[in-house]
Parts: C-alpha cells; sequence; structure tokens
C-alpha cells in the first residue's frame, strides 16, 4: 500500500495509490482527514484489507480520483529523527576523502545522530539555500516511519514497528559539517536547515517480494542534478539494516509512532562521496531529483534563502 498526505485545488487529503490513481481514503472510513491524522497509523493499519477491499472490487470509473497540487510530508507529525550511518560503502569513501580510515567500532554498533525537525520539506518543495554554507549537498537515503510504540525491540520483531520507508534526503553543508565534526560534537547546524521527505510512504507488504534471503530489501535508488545523473545505488547493499538499527535504538529508550529512522546515504549517494572537484557543489537554481520504482520521485529546487 502507498500511502500520501496530498493537497489538491479542493484541499488536503489521506490517499492510498491504487488502479493508477491516487484515492481519498477518508471518504471510505466515512472520518476527515484531521481525525484521520491524529491515529494515522493506527487507523490506515487497522483499516488496511478494508481500503484495498474497495479499491480492488470498485469499478475504476467510480473511484474518485485525487490530482495532487502537491505531495505534503508523508508524515503527519515527524517525532523524532534518528540518522543512521549505516552503508560501508559510502563511510569508507567519505572517510577516505578525508584522509581517515574506517573505526572498528563502526562495525560494533549502528550509530546515529538526532536531527531536528523544525525544517522538514515536502517532495516537491522548494529548499532555501542556508546563508551560512557555500559547500551545500544532498544526501540520498532512506527513512523507515515507525507506526507504533515499543521498547527494547528484538532484531527479530522490528520490522512489525516499520508502517513504511519513503525517500528522504538529508541536506547538507559540508563547510560547516568539517568544523563541527573535528569540535567533536555534531553534524548539527550542518544538518538541521532542511530534511525532504516523500512523496509518499510505501507500506512494508510492498517489500515482500523484494527482500531476498539474508534480509536485505532490494530496492535501487538514484539521484540527479539538473537532469544529470549523480548517484546510483541499492537498499540491499547496507550494512546495518533498519532490523539492527531499530533494536539498537530502542535499548531502554522507547519509539513512538512518527519517529523517523534514517538510513545514512547509500554508496554514491552525495557530492562529498564523488568528488566536488568533478561535480560542483549544489548552487541556487539546481534541481535535485531523487528516483525510485517502488518509492517514487522527489524534485526539489535550491533557491533563495
Amino acid at each position: 500500500m502507498k500511502v500520501a498526505r496530498i493537497r489538491s485545488d479542493e484541499g488536503r487529503y489521506v490517499a492510498v495509490y491504487g488502479k493508477d490513481r491516487w484515492i481519498d481514503v477518508s471518504s471510505i472510513l466515512n472520518d476527515t482527514v484531521d481525525n484521520m491524522e491524529k491515529s494515522f497509523f493506527s487507523t490506515l493499519t487497522r483499516n488496511r484489507d478494508k481500503i484495498l477491499e474497495f479499491i480492488d472490487q470498485t469499478p475504476s470509473e467510480d473511484l474518485e480520483e485525487v490530482v495532487p497540487r502537491s505531495f505534503l510530508i508523508p508524515v503527519p507529525r515527524v517525532n523524532q529523527i534518528r540518522d543512521f550511518y549505516a552503508f560501508e560503502d559510502h563511510v569508507k569513501r567519505a572517510r577516505e576523502r578525508r584522509g581517515l580510515d574506517m573505526v572498528p567500532e563502526w562495525y560494533e554498533i549502528p550509530a546515529f545522530y538526532y536531527s531536528g525537525t523544525s525544517n522538514l520539506f515536502g517532495s516537491n518543495d522548494n529548499i532555501p539555500y542556508p546563508s551560512y554554507t557555500s559547500e551545500l549537498d544532498y544526501e540520498l537515503e532512506v527513512g523507515a516511519v515507525i507506526g507504533k510504540e515499543g521498547r527494547n525491540i528484538s532484531r527479530g520483531d522490528a520490522r512489525d514497528y516499520i508502517f513504511g520507508l519513503t525517500l528522504v534526503n538529508d541536506w547538507s553543508a559540508r563547510d560547516v559539517q568539517r568544523k563541527e565534526m573535528k569540535i567533536g560534537l555534531g553534524p548539527a547546524k550542518a544538518k538541521d536547515f532542511a530534511t525532504s521527505f516523500g512523496p509518499y510512504i510505501a507500506t512494508m507488504d510492498e517489500f515482500s517480494d523484494l527482500t531476498n534471503s539474508d534480509g536485505k530489501i532490494d530496492v535501487s535508488l538514484s539521484a540527479s542534478v539538473n537532469g544529470n545523473i549523480y548517484s546510483q545505488g541499492n537498499l540491499k547493499s547496507i550494512h546495518w539494516d533498519f532490523e539492527d538499527m531499530i533494536a539498537w535504538a530502542s535499548q531502554d529508550t522507547t519509539l513512538r509512532p512518527g519517529d523517523i529512522i534514517m538510513s545514512g546515504t547509500v554508496g554514491t549517494g552525495c557530492i562529498l562521496e564523488m568528488g566536488p572537484e568533478d561535480h560542483g557543489w549544489l548552487k541556487k537554481g539546481d534541481v535535485v531529483m531523487f528516483h525510485s520504482d517502488v518509492l517514487g520521485e522527489t524534485s526539489n529546487k535550491i533557491v533563495e534563502g
């Protein structure tokens, strides 16, 4: 099931994709969008079969299509963001460019930092260029959206706590990040000016046939700038998978609906890793697009701050 929060010319909708169109599910559930969003994950999870049955049994011509003017952030209220560092290829290359070797501790625990929730953007929103950087970068990531509360979650049970996956761009100010990391605290201001999500959440049933024998999810990911492909990767190359991340993050801590567990950057998934000397840092007017056959497509233009 693919779930989106949509703004159209008629208003706001919680919509599910079926029969090649977005369908308002609040009408199916006889509820308002505002009421649904107060219990977004539990309402959709509880009524999943009802929604899919309605779409399957209703003739296409009788389904009222919602035509998006824009996709809102697919999570009504983002609670907390934990951004992990889970792709070995990315970590190795990024550290090599700084003259650093891999540290053995990276293989011992899935490390993360907390990211801000004040400047969140949708999949087609403009991104204001931050005033304090001259080295703006994108980061191609996937976010696991927590759908129910849990604490001390075992690795074996972790997937049951994921409502679904969504594309994430962890925008980064690299010059500021270098300074912060030398201090030994952060990243902070290098990241908190923008994080973009969407366009929708693909619930975990969408990945049943895409999960290999090792439990890795086979989903291709790419990023382009002004139509030129910069990054190509796959979620299955992840070292610490979402089950590892959730088990570690929830130790003696409660995860709640609306928490986002971000994967960290896929291999080749940023300009820093590939080399700004070849591609150049992002500038005002650039359009950054992410694409996945399963998770959809984002398109964010960088504009004057």
